[in-house]
């Protein structure tokens, strides 16, 4: 999992932590929901990740910088993400800007034109639940890379630290084993998978 916080104001830092799980625990995840959260949508996603011609976010061996076009339905949002990690190289928060777009299809387009290069696409079914009022669960399903649970503060605990560790005593209560957290995101376990990251 990851660990993001939002500003409630804007939303322009998250906190989550996402996990990967056997199928048996995502649909005991998803029955706890069923009855104590409260179902939000299911969504079909096509995220679609783009490299900037002027400064090449696959440059590093662990790429921090993102962005991405998401589609879903007729609608879709259009992101730029920065990764933040501690000491241990684990993922502390994320600054996100995000807008929402009627044609993702079009910015696509315009992206192609400035010669951006659409490097990776992730292809994934989600649920989404909130939880207590304080959380944001989603449930996916990611091609190619299976089943994962990822929890999400809706509002702030105090810090990241005190954010993260109500994220994970959620989690694990919910028979979630943290142990296996994913450090990485979608986005990198792919590219790892398709070895397209630099060797240097």
């Amino acid at each position: 999992m990851y660990y993001l916080i939002k500003k409630m104001a804007n939303r322009e830092i998250e906190v989550e932590i996402k996990v990967p799980v056997s199928k048996k625990v995502f649909e005991k995840v998803r029955k706890h929901l069923k009855k104590n959260g409260k179902f939000l949508n299911s969504s079909y996603e096509i995220d679609k990740y783009f490299n900037a011609p002027h400064r090449n976010f696959l440059k590093k061996k662990h790429p921090t910088e993102y962005l991405r076009i998401r589609t879903k339905g007729s609608n879709g949002s259009f992101t730029y993400k920065n990764a933040y990690f501690n000491e241990s190289g684990e993922k502390t928060h994320s600054d996100e800007f995000e807008s929402k777009v009627d044609n993702p299809s079009q910015i696509e387009k315009i992206l192609k034109v400035l010669n951006f290069d659409n490097f990776l696409t992730i292809d994934k079914k989600r649920e989404t639940y909130t939880y207590k009022d304080e959380f944001e669960i989603a449930l996916d399903k990611v091609k190619g890379l299976g089943y994962f649970v990822e929890i999400e503060a809706t509002r702030n605990f105090g810090s990241n630290e005190q954010t993260l560790k109500k994220l994970f005593f959620l989690a694990e209560g919910m028979g979630i084993d943290t142990s296996r957290k994913d450090k990485d995101g979608y986005a990198l376990l792919l590219l790892k998978k398709k070895q397209l990251l630099s060797k240097s």
